[in-house]
């Protein structure tokens, strides 16, 4: 029970006993489980399971620690209380130019709004001006030609009112059919009213304007949190293949020697029905079938719904490494050569992102920068389509390092993130996508799950080697985010966005 609060001022000895107010009885005992200080009737109810102590023992006790623990506080507590206020002062300034390359950003997408803008406003006063000229230039033809007419037509009915008791018959009718013809005035710019070419003013309302000016968020918006009862120890090597079915059940695979070969595991009574196939990368279709590669066939394969399993096509000469469903139709699949030196590429080697159909017909393949010389990949290992349609690679540069490259669908390279710093050693090896476009990175190395905006640039780190150790694969439905570890455990999150 909480005592009456002391009426003296910080630091003063003088004596001051408070009482319980719920049975008015001095507080002269402290409970160490709830570290509060009761009566001696708390203790018999409230407190009774809990253990407790006399005030007078209690401070006796403390008499005796007082130097030590005054002692530590002083070289420990208050230390680390400077180190905090002078990385609060750190921050301050991380914030200001946090905040200033923020508005920056603003300021220069503004400027290319307003840029936009402009051309846009120039191309329709250039239509509308190019118009006028045309216009004008037919009005004036025409109105030199009527001038002409105008001068024919006096002129003859001049000559007719002097000439026509002369005249004979035929030549007075030929004069009358030259004169009507002269003054039939056919369809023309004047008739028509002018200049038909209009403006119609576009619609501004406040929603259109701010999704054009972009939003602001905070990055505290996005968070996930451990669902501890659905994370478990699905094994002891590392998870390399992990691909989602529904909320609940998954498709999860370990390396096991050479080979990896995958289980499909239902989350809530944890069965696990092995699947005798070898796989490097899953992806499921939106009809339910799953689609997985075969480095040693050199296939695609699929699993139908009904558990058959059938050679979708062949990828040969080339092995398939990852697989995803894509948001155009179809499967995007990252392919490589069969050199037994993985990350030193000859001209004849082959590294690729190739977009076919289901039954393996070639869309479209991603090989080469614009320049159609400069390699996009060494190693493409793991790749996900983003909802903005950008695709993104996880590129194994060497046995130890990788980064993400981004691209957009019509193939131009949008950027490459090599990590944080990108100064040290850093091996990516998974990436998914959320429905805001922003990217999670897996990374091995330093134990953390990377929060990419949608161009790549880094945000925060989502999850830290207190959450993850050693991610390999990763996976989000949903609101549920699966990270599998190099040591075969599977965490499971609840992702906040």
């Amino acid at each position: 029970m909480a005592a009456s609060a002391p009426k003296y001022s910080l630091g003063s000895p003088q004596e001051h006993i408070p009482t319980c107010e719920k049975h008015n009885l001095i507080i002269d005992i402290e409970c160490e489980d709830c570290g509060e200080f009761i009566c001696s009737k708390c203790a018999k109810t409230e407190h009774k399971d809990h253990d407790w102590n006399t005030i007078t023992s209690a401070a006796s006790l403390r008499r005796r620690q007082l130097k030590e623990y005054l002692c530590t506080i002083r070289e420990t507590n208050v230390k680390e209380m400077d180190k905090k206020i002078q990385n609060a002062a750190k921050q301050t300034e991380a914030n200001q130019i946090q905040c200033d390359f923020e508005v920056s950003k603003l300021q220069k997408h503004y400027d290319r709004v307003i840029s936009k803008l402009n051309e846009l406003k120039m191309s329709h006063e250039k239509t509308m001006r190019d118009n006028l000229r045309s216009n004008n230039f037919e009005t004036s033809k025409e109105k030199v030609d009527l001038e002409m007419k105008k001068k024919q037509v006096l002129k003859l009915v001049k000559f007719l009112e002097e000439r026509h008791s002369t005249m004979s018959d035929f030549s007075l009718m030929d004069n009358l059919r030259n004169l009507a013809s002269l003054t039939l005035i056919r369809d023309c710019n004047i008739q028509r009213g002018g200049l038909l070419l209009r403006y119609r003013e576009g619609i501004i309302d406040e929603g259109s304007l701010e999704f054009l000016m972009g939003q602001t968020f905070d990055l505290d918006s996005i968070a996930v949190e451990v669902i501890e009862k659905k994370s478990f120890q699905y094994g002891y090597k590392p998870i390399y293949v992990l691909e989602a079915i529904t909320e609940d059940t998954y498709i999860v695979g370990e390396l096991a020697s050479e080979y990896m070969y995958i289980e499909r595991v239902n989350l809530r009574n944890k069965e696990r029905e092995k699947l005798n196939l070898n796989v490097n990368g899953v992806c499921v279709a939106e009809n339910g079938d799953v689609y997985f590669t075969n480095e040693r066939s050199k296939s695609i394969e699929r699993l139908g719904t009904t558990g058959s399993v059938s050679t979708a096509f062949s990828t040969g000469p080339l092995i398939p490494e990852g697989i995803c469903y894509s948001n155009e139709g179809g499967l995007l699949v990252t392919l490589r050569d069969s050199e037994r030196d993985r990350y030193q590429l000859g001209p004849r080697s082959r590294r690729l992102v190739r977009h076919v159909t289901p039954n393996g017909d070639v869309i479209r393949e991603y090989e080469y920068n614009a320049d159609g010389r400069t390699r996009l990949f060494i190693v493409p290992y793991k790749v996900r389509q983003n909802f903005n349609t950008d695709i993104c690679v996880v590129n194994w540069t060497s046995g130890d390092t990788s980064e993400l490259v981004i691209l957009t669908f019509s193939g131009a390279l949008r950027s490459v993130y090599r990590g944080q710093d990108p100064t040290k050693i850093c091996l990516l090896s998974d990436v998914v996508c959320d429905s805001h476009c922003n990217l999670l990175v897996s990374d091995v190395t330093y134990s953390s799950i990377h929060l990419l905006g949608p161009d790549g640039e880094f945000m925060k780190f989502l999850l830290t080697e207190k959450e993850v150790q050693h991610p390999m694969s990763v996976v989000l439905y949903k609101s549920t985010l699966w990270v599998g570890d190099i040591d075969g455990r599977l965490a499971v999150f609840n992702y906040k966005s």
